[in-house]
């Protein structure tokens, strides 16, 4: 499937499960109920710092805005784009409304734009601030997004790009999975390629602790 996939023409929507026992989380196509957890971190500073056009919007975002926003990430996915939430697992459970619950997602990420005809894409990812940072959840769903990328999609090449200030991302790059930031001047940010060769390099690594992911892809549909 990984060097044959049939570019998509219609929306799909997918969960992203990792088969290590150690998997804290899961990545999934968002849902309405998303739209609050969505706004707290568009309304946080420590989550906008580097993301200017989300900290100084055009037009304010509130939970209608993002719900709207839901629809169209999942109307383009899989056919533009694949937004994912990043949502704990021991959250699947949970009793507390969602769409009144800030930590109902913890995250986000995803390969944005992405290239089935070209096999490339951009990946990034954000947390909420607070307790959930430093626990290693950022390098987990990256893994699992590049484990989709090139394993499961076919994808040659995955890029991230960061802003120019963004150490935290730009360490995080360097030193957990080993890439090199290259300046563009044009754009005034730092890039960070990665291709097949150095992902299959990575996953030989780590050895039994290797990402591997299964996806489950339906067929989009709009939500009441």
């Amino acid at each position: 499937m990984s060097e044959n996939i049939t570019p998509v023409v219609t929306p799909r929507l997918v969960t992203l499960r990792s088969r290590l026992p150690s998997a804290r989380i899961f990545l999934r196509s968002p849902k309405k109920t998303d739209s609050y957890s969505l706004t707290c971190r568009a309304h946080d500073p420590e989550c906008t710092k580097y993301l200017p056009w989300i900290a100084n919007p055009k037009t304010p975002i509130t939970v209608e805005s993002n719900e709207r926003q839901i629809k169209n990430w999942r109307a383009s996915s899989f056919v533009k784009e694949i937004f994912f939430c990043i949502v704990l697992l021991d959250k699947t459970e949970a009793k507390q409304d969602p769409s009144q619950d800030r930590l109902a997602t913890i995250g986000e990420t995803g390969l944005a734009p992405l290239d089935l005809d070209k096999k490339t894409a951009e990946v990034g990812v954000m947390l909420a601030s607070g307790a959930i940072r430093g626990k290693g959840y950022a390098v987990e769903a990256l893994d699992m997004c590049f484990a989709y990328g090139f394993d499961v999609l076919g994808l040659g090449s995955i890029y991230v790009n960061t802003d120019r200030d963004n150490e935290p991302m730009k360490g995080l790059m360097e030193k957990k999975f080993g890439v090199e930031a290259v300046w563009r001047e044009k754009q005034l940010d730092w890039s960070f390629a990665t291709d097949r060769k150095w992902w299959d390099q990575r996953q030989a690594e780590k050895g039994e602790q290797k990402m591997i992911v299964d996806d489950k892809v339906e067929d989009w549909f709009e939500e009441k």
